[in-house]
């Protein structure tokens, strides 16, 4: 099995945190200058995982028109169960949405459901302790092969489509790949709620999609500026044959 790199971290002993805040200019309090900071990590561009926050994240929104809207049931309940909205027939934006990462942490695929663009690579990783062994019933002869502790495997997926994960050792672990044609999307969050920023003005298919049911797609228009609303109702499971 291919050894994991590993990277030490060096942390200065407690004496020397006085030399470390004099080199900095500092002499008291907790501040640290950005010499002795750890850099931050890269941000997403706009579009792609950086637009697929759920309603309430703080990370900052794109500028431009966006599209807001809400899932609920035939009932009219917020849909809570999780899902994604995409545009189909929108511009693909350059860098955009071709990376995603899926974890298991605790037998529980995390994020449940990895979002890319078609061509976009998603990496699989194992943090637990446990062995695990993913698998697509939707991608004939793939799998991950066993993955010990902080092993990675990656795929690249060319066509658009939704692909169900599940582990062979843990059956009870389901989680999804979902590929859209388009780099704007946005989660739905566990208010049914969801948003699409940073968006180009024009006419676009959006559909919804969550797990296990079909796909709802309407047509929208985005104008030059402001919000457009897009509401969706998920339909119910088909009855068994």
């Amino acid at each position: 099995m291919r050894p994991v790199a590993r990277r030490l971290l060096h942390v200065a002993p407690v004496n020397d945190l006085t030399g470390i805040l004099a080199t900095c200019g500092l002499t008291a309090g907790l501040a640290l200058c950005s010499a002795c900071s750890p850099s931050p990590s890269p941000t997403s561009p706009a579009g792609g995982s950086a637009s697929s926050a759920p309603t309430g994240a703080t990370a900052k929104m794109p500028p431009g028109p966006k599209l807001v809207g809400a899932l609920t049931t035939n009932a009219g309940d917020p849909w809570t169960a999780g899902g994604v909205v995409y545009l189909e027939d929108a511009p693909k934006q350059p860098g955009v949405a071709l990376s995603a990462e899926i974890d298991v942490r605790n037998k529980v695929f995390t994020p449940n459901i990895g979002v890319v663009t078609t061509s976009g690579t998603v990496t699989f990783g194992n943090k637990d302790a446990l062995t695990h062994h993913v698998f697509s019933p939707d991608i004939p002869a793939w799998d991950t092969g066993y993955l010990q502790k902080n092993d990675t495997a990656s795929r690249r997926f060319d066509a658009p489509g939704a692909f169900a994960l599940l582990c062979n050792i843990h059956p009870e672990m389901v989680g999804y790949v979902l590929v859209v044609p388009s780099t704007y999307f946005g989660r739905v969050g566990s208010d049914g709620k969801y948003v699409i920023p940073g968006l180009p003005s024009g006419t676009y298919r959006a559909t919804a999609w969550v797990p296990r049911l079909p796909s709802v797609t309407q047509s929208v228009t985005i104008p030059s500026r402001g919000s457009t609303t897009a509401n969706f109702v998920v339909p119910p499971a088909a009855p068994p044959q």
